[in-house]
């Protein structure tokens, strides 16, 4: 269920860790949170996962108090609606290519008065109809994290405006991606991306707009917090079972 404290953590002094969840598999998330993190993505955009499998992994990881974001496939009102009745604590959105399909994408996280998110409450986030149907409606608006992809050269020149946008929870930079807009597949170590990712990370925390990386090392996790970052999705479910079968092997 959604997390009281998550979007609250974002703006504190401690860097959050998570990790993708890339297994549709509820097993994996629930042992993910017994291993302490402070989140995870759920991969709706890269990974295999039906829906009747997601609601599931949410459940698990509500049994073991671990936050759970999930990354959909496209951004757009639908899926959406999808994840959050489902229950998740927030939603990552992929592939925006504009401030306006960012507001689209916030209008439609929250409920009236302040957007036009779908309106019921027999799903699983109001908990099935027995909540107050008011309080639920202010507790989502409040405590939904909304997080939104900057990975092409488009957005990471539009940050400034970005970061006067009011309802963004964390500004998610993704590293591979911005590596293809910046002419460098697959090398995000590029200078170019270097410099523009730093511009990110410095031009948000002038407006206090959390930001988030992926990395693939805790010593990249290190570097980035070392810059101000709070979001840091650590590798995923499938790296640490490679890792850990490998070092086994080994």
């Amino acid at each position: 269920m959604i997390c009281e404290t998550l979007k609250e953590k974002l703006r504190g002094e401690k860097a959050l860790k998570g990790t993708f969840v890339k297994m549709n598999c509820p097993t994996a998330v629930e042992a993910l949170g017994l291993a302490g993190l402070d989140f995870v993505i759920i991969d709706g955009e890269h990974a295999p996962l039906d829906e009747m499998n997601l609601e599931a992994m949410i459940r698990a990881a509500d049994c073991v108090g671990l936050p759970t974001i999930v990354r959909i496939p496209v951004a757009d009102e639908y899926h959406i609606l999808k994840v959050l009745d489902m229950g998740a604590s927030g939603v990552q959105i992929p592939g925006v290519q504009s401030a306006d399909e960012i507001r689209k994408c916030l209008d439609a996280s929250l409920y009236a008065p302040l957007g036009h998110r779908g309106l019921s409450f027999a799903q699983r986030s109001a908990r099935y109809g027995t909540l107050d149907k008011f309080e639920y409606m202010e507790h989502s608006n409040a405590n939904v994290v909304k997080v939104f992809h900057i990975e092409n050269r488009e957005m990471a020149e539009q940050v400034e405006t970005l970061c006067q946008i009011e309802g963004i929870d964390v500004l998610f930079i993704g590293p591979m991606d911005l590596s293809q807009s910046f002419g460098h597949p697959g090398d995000p170590s590029n200078p170019e991306e270097q410099e523009a990712i730093r511009n990110i990370i410095q031009t948000a925390a002038k407006y206090d707009v959390p930001t988030g990386i992926f990395v693939g090392t805790k010593e990249a996790a290190q570097k980035y917090e070392d810059m101000g970052v709070r979001y840091i999705a650590i590798g995923s479910d499938i790296a640490f079972m490679m890792s850990g079968a490998k070092n086994m092997i080994k």
